[in-house]
């Protein structure tokens, strides 16, 4: 075990030598949540919002781990997943910005996924005053980012901070396995 962890300390080290501190702390939010932002020298900004919290007011896919179970790529620690037709699970909420007078580019949110029978997931996400159904993407037998866009549903920096998803299997098959989630945020940082 002392090795294992002495092999890890290696690699952070040296990716942390290699590596800008903004790129390692995206790297170490994508691995344990929270909030990463970056900005590029042209003023535009990246951030990703981290599940942080759930109220799971719906629970029909089952959850290994500790909530809020996506909050972090933790491969079978904390994690949902059904094998059937129509369940729906949520809510998700996410890590709020701070933001309010920054212009928004693009929001999507991103479900880290997959399916061994290639089905395909819905996500629907709040908007302050209703749920929005994202879309419709395919799941693959690898683990993969899907993406839905939401720029026109969370427009507003309000909306954003009180953005939560809910996801839906639609077809029988499987298991659907759903690791992580969160919302792409990229936004103008010059005022």
């Amino acid at each position: 075990m002392k090795k294992t962890w002495a092999t890890v300390l290696a690699i952070l080290l040296v990716v942390g030598v290699l590596a800008s501190a903004q790129v390692l702390a995206s790297i170490l939010a994508t691995f344990i949540g929270g909030m990463v932002t970056i900005v590029a020298s042209d003023g535009t900004g990246t951030l990703w919002l981290y599940v942080d919290s759930d109220d799971r007011r719906i629970t029909e896919w089952t959850a290994i781990g500790t909530r809020p179970y996506l909050n972090a790529i933790d491969y079978n620690i904390n994690y949902i997943y059904t094998s059937t037709k129509n369940q729906i699970d949520g809510d998700y909420n996410f890590t709020d910005t701070g933001k309010s007078t920054e212009t928004i580019i693009n929001v999507t949110v991103q479900i880290y996924a997959r399916n061994p029978d290639s089905a395909n997931l819905d996500v629907y996400v709040w908007n302050s005053s209703a749920y929005a159904f994202l879309g419709t993407q395919g799941l693959t037998p690898s683990w993969q980012w899907v993406n839905y866009t939401a720029t026109t549903i969370l427009d507003t920096w309000t909306k954003i901070d009180g953005a939560k998803i809910y996801i839906e299997s639609l077809t029988d098959g499987g298991p659907y396995e759903i690791d992580c989630a969160r919302l792409q945020v990229e936004y103008n940082a010059t005022i």
